[in-house]
């Protein structure tokens, strides 16, 4: 393998010189996520809570690089906010990321900065803001993944990331090394040592309730949406509940709107010009008295792609309303002012810090007001402190389900405790769980479950699911977890210091194996 080359740090570019702003967006009244009056049956309330924000702050200065399959620069609604001469094309390696099929980006692109005010289609969360775009989908090698989370990291202040470990297969998907360096440098060098922002997809691949016969993907599975140095987004709908599609996981941060699908309620966004996009049927789409001739616009985006720039664009509002924001400040804002949507989901729970924690949610609905109004007097956390604890290797044989479903309420495993002292971490921002059971035969049958002792926080970290081929046919899950790197936001707050529990349950008959080793390493202050 070649080494890795550093692309360039910084792009000044020419900036774009938009117009006067008219009246109107003629296409926001459908945009139920910025502003949900209860449109097509929505939940008046129900979105991110953007709009009392743009009095004061829509994003001037800051710079979202829109990390997809391309971007439509030229777009009428994003020109105005596209900072010409910046983004990057993986194939024809120019500033023009037209490669392929760039449909995906585009719609992104519009619910992050999507101009306001031009008499034009929508907005975007933060709709002054500047738009780059790296078409790395288009070229998706070890070397260019890496390239897209640094390039012009100076002039970047937020990488949104939409895409991610394929959906519906329930296969470990791990994150390469060239990837973390790169993420590591971004949170290191980005705006001047403050650290890059990166907003991640949490996946589209939940089927269902688990355990059960058509469980399929957890965001865990996944070592890029599972990394400390990102921000897992998973989606809600219309009426504040989970998408139906949108994975589970002890890793996810926050979520925003993604909707369902096109024929309930998706979302409104920029689409490719003309007939090229999502809108591509040769018909008019009709937004109450606006007519569209042939596309530009889309009302059937959805996904937790659609969720992702939508927290990458209340980020841009929240630096600039504190430029002085590390990424870890970020992170802690979004976390203490998260709505707590869908009260009525039998996940949510109180950690021993005080936060409302839900598998399906993280911490809750990113709310743009509540989250720029902490900004504004946020006092930044003290340098990161790490703690690892030793290896523990209990190698104890993991009772069979006899079976096929065992109720996971009343099968006991096996469990180890970790104690740990003197990490000097009073207060936990993340945590990396490593863990073996290499010589399990069917690793889809373990449930695995981290339990902080002292405060009775637990962190369910692996399912009982099934895997699929791409034909969507049942296969064999393989091959077992070896050294797999869990993570959880679940202990935010917590302290490091005390016992620490893994617990894992065989849930399915007819497979066998051992719970090798694990250890933990904590990242706090």
């Amino acid at each position: 393998m070649a080494a890795f080359v550093a692309p360039p740090s910084t792009c000044i570019g020419t900036l774009p010189n938009p117009g006067p702003d008219s009246i109107s967006d003629p296409l926001y009244a459908d945009q139920w996520h910025l502003k949900n009056t209860g449109q097509a049956g929505g939940t008046p309330g129900e979105d991110i809570n953007v709009e009392p924000v743009w009095a004061n702050y829509k994003g001037d200065g800051l710079r979202i690089a829109v990390v997809d399959d391309g971007l439509e620069i030229a777009h009428e609604d994003l020109a105005d906010n596209v900072v010409d001469g910046c983004s990057y094309d993986y194939i024809d390696r120019d500033a023009n990321p037209d490669s392929g099929d760039y449909s995906h980006g585009t719609s992104v692109a519009g619910l992050a900065a999507a101009r306001d005010l031009n008499d034009l289609g929508v907005r975007g969360a933060a709709p002054h803001a500047y738009l780059v775009g790296y078409n790395v989908l288009q070229n998706l090698t070890t070397q260019n993944e890496a390239d897209a989370m640094i390039r012009y990291i100076s002039s970047v202040a937020i990488f949104s990331n939409s895409w991610g470990a394929p959906d519906y297969t329930g296969f470990l998907y791990p994150s390469n090394a060239t990837w973390r360096n790169a993420v590591e440098t971004g949170l290191a060098a980005g705006r001047g040592g403050l650290g890059a922002i990166y907003t991640w997809a949490a996946g589209n691949g939940d089927t269902g309730a688990c355990p059960s016969v058509g469980c399929v993907d957890n965001s865990n599975y996944d070592g890029q949406a599972n990394s400390r140095g990102v921000i897992a987004v998973g989606a809600v709908n219309d009426q504040g509940v989970k998408s139906s599609y949108s994975e589970r996981g002890a890793n996810l941060w926050v979520s925003a709107p993604g909707g369902e699908f096109c024929d309930t309620h998706a979302i409104t966004t920029t689409d490719r010009s003309g007939s090229a996009g999502f809108n591509d049927n040769g018909n008019n789409i009709e937004f109450g008295n606006v007519d569209y001739p042939d596309g530009n616009y889309t009302k059937c985006f959805n996904g937790t792609s659609a969720a992702t720039p939508l927290v990458s664009g209340t980020i841009a509002l929240m630096l600039q309303a504190n430029p002085n924001l590390g990424w870890r400040d970020v992170r802690l804002i979004l976390a203490q002012t998260a709505r707590k949507n869908d009260p009525a989901d039998s996940d949510w729970t109180t950690n021993g810090a005080g936060y409302n924690i839900n598998h399906n949610f993280g911490f809750g609905v990113v709310d743009a007001q509540a989250a720029v109004t902490a900004a504004q007097t946020w006092t930044n956390v003290g340098p990161e402190v790490t703690f690892a604890t030793a290896l523990s290797s209990p190698n104890l044989a993991i009772p069979d389900c006899p079976t096929q479903s065992c109720n996971p309420g009343t099968t006991t495993g096996v469990s180890n405790t970790i104690t740990v002292n003197g990490s000097g971490i009073n207060s936990i921002e993340f945590v990396e769980i490593t863990f073996s059971a290499n010589d399990h035969t069917y690793f889809g049958d373990l449930q695995v479950t981290l339990t902080h002792v002292d405060t009775g926080t637990q962190s369910i970290l692996a399912e009982r699911h099934i895997c699929l081929d791409s034909q969507q046919n049942i296969v064999q899950c393989t091959p077992s977890y070896n050294r797999w790197v869990f993570g959880s936001a679940r202990h935010l707050g917590e302290a490091a210091d005390g016992n620490w529990t893994l617990t894992v349950k065989d849930l399915a008959g007819g497979d066998k194996g051992h719970f090798k080793s694990w250890m933990l390493k904590f990242y706090g202050s």
